[in-house]
């Protein structure tokens, strides 16, 4: 008798949950024209700027320049920017380090760990080279460089909760 009682009040709580549940916005996705990879959106943009500039953009699309925490983060982006292009063209991400020279930090606030730099990098060469650019060279190189030149970049940014109206 006592398990039955507590099958049913476990069933009564149970059911109590489902129905406060708002299923019409359970799942969270990334907006149209967005990639998801690894529960967060990136986009690619064509449109070359400054990495200033650039990172404006990306607030404005309510992220950041893209940051990049893993192996698998940085192949796929650098695929994204290959597939976008057809080149393994110069691109901008979050990475930088003008507040203190060789203390690198994302734009977006997450920590760095980042370690995909290429030969010699980064090596603030000519002193101010401060913005992290995947492609360098057209190689499978990252690099810190003036932050001043114009380059594509991609934006990262959380996903959204899904509308399902």
């Amino acid at each position: 008798m006592e398990s039955a009682f507590r099958l049913f009040v476990l069933l009564g709580l149970s059911c109590g949950l489902w129905l406060g549940a708002d299923v019409r916005n359970c799942c969270m996705v990334c907006p149209e024209g967005w990639l998801e990879l690894n529960s967060r959106c990136f986009k690619f943009i064509f449109d070359e700027k400054d990495w200033d500039d650039a990172e404006d953009s990306c607030i404005e699309q309510e992220g950041n320049l893209a940051s990049i925490h893993s192996d698998e983060d940085y192949a796929a982006l650098r695929d994204l920017v290959k597939t976008s292009t057809g080149l393994d063209k110069q691109t901008w991400v979050g990475g930088y380090d003008a507040v203190k020279e060789g203390c690198w930090r994302w734009s977006d606030g997450s920590s760095f760990n980042f370690n995909n730099w290429g030969p010699q990098e980064p090596n603030n060469f000519g002193k101010g080279e401060h913005c992290l650019e995947l492609n360098f060279n057209s190689k499978d190189w990252s690099n810190d460089w003036y932050c001043r030149f114009k380059r594509s970049y991609i934006c990262g940014r959380d996903k959204v909760k899904a509308n399902q109206d």
